[in-house]
C-alpha cells in the first residue's frame, strides 16, 4: 500500500527534470517542453486515478461511480494552465540573458479572462455535486428504477440518481448521458454541448499557449490573454450545463 501511494511522485520527478533540462538543452524547444509537461500532468492524474480507483480516469470518479465531466474539465483546464506556468518559470531562470531585475522567474501573470474561465469551471465542479444531492432525496416512480437498470444492468439509484456498483463500472459514455434514472442511458444535451465547447475552447486555448513559446525567445511575463467571447462562450455554457442538470428529468412518487 505505501509503495502504491508513492507512484504519484514518479511523474512529479519527471516533470522536474524536464523543466530542468528543457532550458539547457532545448533552448528554442520551449513548444516541446511545454507539450512534455502537460503530457507528464496528465500522466499524474491518471497515477493518482489507479492509486485511488484502481483506474488511469479514477480521479474523475464521482462518488456514484460516474465518470464526472465537471472533474474532468477542471482537471484539464489545471493540467494547461500549470503547464504553461511551470515552463514559462523554468525557461526564465534558466535560460542565459534574462533580465531579473524587471522580470522575476515566478513572475508570469495569469490574465484576468483566463482566471475567470478557471473559476467558471470551478462554480461547475462545485455546483454539480450539490446540485444531484437534492434529487438523491427524491423518490422515482418504480417503472424508471425498473427502465434505468434495463438499460444499465448492474446499476442501481440513490433516489432520483443512477449509481454504478463500483469504480470498475464508470464508463466513458457517463460524460454525455443522463444522470437519473429517468434518462439513464439516453444523450444528455447539456453534457454534449458542455463536453463539445470544452473541447473546442481548450484546445484552442492549448494551441495559444504552444505557439506562445514557439515564437517568444526572451523571458515570458504573461500567458496567452483570451478574448472575452471566449469567457463569454464559456460562461452560457456551463450555465446552460447546471441549469439542464437542475431540471427535472424523472417523474416521482405522489405523496402517500
Amino acid at each position: 500500500m505505501t509503495k502504491s501511494w508513492l507512484r504519484p511522485a514518479i511523474p512529479l520527478v519527471a516533470i522536474a527534470i524536464v523543466l530542468v533540462v528543457g532550458p539547457k538543452f532545448l533552448p528554442h524547444g520551449r513548444g516541446f517542453t511545454f507539450l512534455g509537461v502537460l503530457v507528464l500532468l496528465a500522466a499524474e492524474f491518471a497515477v493518482i486515478g489507479w492509486a485511488i480507483n484502481d483506474r488511469p480516469i479514477g480521479a474523475f470518479i464521482d462518488n456514484r461511480n460516474r465518470l464526472s465531466l465537471s472533474k474532468l474539465q477542471a482537471g484539464a483546464w489545471t493540467a494547461v494552465v500549470l503547464a504553461g506556468l511551470a515552463t514559462a518559470a523554468a525557461y526564465n531562470a534558466l535560460v542565459p540573458g534574462t533580465n531579473y531585475s524587471s522580470l522575476t522567474a515566478l513572475n508570469v501573470v495569469i490574465p484576468g479572462e483566463l482566471l475567470l474561465a478557471m473559476g467558471i469551471s470551478a462554480t461547475s465542479l462545485v455546483a454539480t455535486p450539490s446540485l444531484l444531492s437534492l434529487k438523491a432525496s427524491e423518490t422515482p416512480l418504480a417503472s424508471s428504477v425498473t427502465t434505468a437498470q434495463a438499460k444499465l444492468p448492474g446499476s442501481s439509484n440513490n433516489g432520483k440518481l443512477t449509481t454504478r456498483s463500483s469504480a470498475a463500472d464508470a464508463s466513458w459514455s457517463d460524460l454525455v448521458t443522463g444522470d437519473e434514472v429517468g434518462n439513464a442511458g439516453s444523450p444528455d444535451l447539456g453534457k454534449i454541448q458542455q463536453a463539445l465547447i470544452t473541447l473546442l475552447l481548450l484546445g484552442c486555448y492549448t494551441g495559444y499557449v504552444y505557439e506562445m513559446f514557439v515564437h517568444t525567445s526572451g523571458p515570458i511575463g504573461t500567458l496567452p490573454v483570451i478574448d472575452k467571447s471566449f469567457v463569454w462562450l464559456m460562461g452560457i455554457s456551463h450555465a446552460s450545463y447546471l441549469a439542464y442538470k437542475a431540471a427535472p428529468h424523472t417523474q416521482t412518487e405522489s405523496p402517500s
